[in-house]
């Protein structure tokens, strides 16, 4: 299992392809050109924390799910997950922020089955987590210890605090520019991962375990497929192969709907 910090400018074709798109659409964060593009959903999660799908929550207000829907939009919630309607479903929270690990593993199944196992591909890490820099973005809670004295209990707490706050990566990382695609949070640290390690990423182990986040953005070397997962995104975005985005909608593990390249995620579809 690889994985290997590589400059921005491997994710530039992106930023380029992108920077004039409407924002409001599939292309903007996936470029214009591929042959076909899909949304695979994120579920959401109840109170037992069980995964409940776009689906559930559609059939229970006889709601058509459409290509440009919001998980809101579905759900009949606000975008704080409040209900908006009489029939709103209100069993669950909002949508993950990435697909559950077992999707994403069958979704990279999926992707790069077919391909040789010394394939390569690019992974984008988002910034903003704050195990990457560490610092003070990163308290923790420590019970004091009866068999210790005031004192001691707090040289055991600050030497576990500084543990925690030492960042996950380098200087080669920290202090090389990020993948800017526009926008405050959409910035990215990018990586050369293998197969292994794209479909179980662990970017760092901590004192707070291992960081196992789904890449925001992944794309084969050769450009033939990209995906997108903006932060607090409800879904994942991927352009692509006719074939291949047809073996992404058959999987079963996967709750997916086709859009177009102009789809207005979150707004009516007449650009489509």
């Amino acid at each position: 299992m690889q994985f290997s910090h590589i400059p921005a400018e491997r994710g530039q074709w992106v930023a380029s392809a992108c920077a004039s798109a409407d924002p409001t659409t599939v292309v903007a964060q996936v470029p214009v050109g591929y042959e076909r593009y899909v949304r695979i959903l994120h579920p959401a999660l109840d109170e037992d924390d069980q995964l409940v799908s776009w689906a559930t929550a559609a059939h229970s207000r006889n709601h058509i799910i459409t290509a440009a829907d919001l998980f809101e939009t579905v759900a009949g919630l606000d975008a704080q997950g409040n209900p908006t309607a009489e029939d709103s479903w209100v069993d669950t929270d909002l949508p993950l922020d990435q697909l559950p690990e077992g999707q994403w593993q069958s979704l990279v199944k999926t992707l790069t089955g077919t391909d040789a196992a010394d394939q390569r591909y690019v992974a984008g890490l988002w910034a903003g987590y704050a195990f990457i820099e560490g610092g003070e973005r990163i308290q923790i809670d420590q019970e004091p210890d009866p068999q210790l004295t005031e004192e001691e209990n707090q040289q055991a707490f600050e030497a576990a605090l500084a543990l925690a706050q030492q960042p996950a990566f380098g200087a080669e990382v920290l202090e090389s520019a990020p993948l800017e695609l526009g926008g405050g949070y959409r910035n990215y640290h990018l990586f050369e991962v293998d197969k292994e390690f794209l479909a179980r990423p662990v970017w760092a182990r901590t004192s707070d375990g291992e960081q196992t986040q789904r890449p925001a953005l992944t794309f084969a070397t050769d450009h033939r497929w990209m995906l997108s997962t903006e932060p607090f995104d409800d879904c994942t975005i991927l352009g692509g192969p006719a074939d291949l985005i047809e073996a992404v909608l058959a999987n079963p593990d996967l709750e997916t709907i086709e859009v177009g390249q102009f789809t207005r995620i979150g707004h009516s579809n007449e650009a489509d």
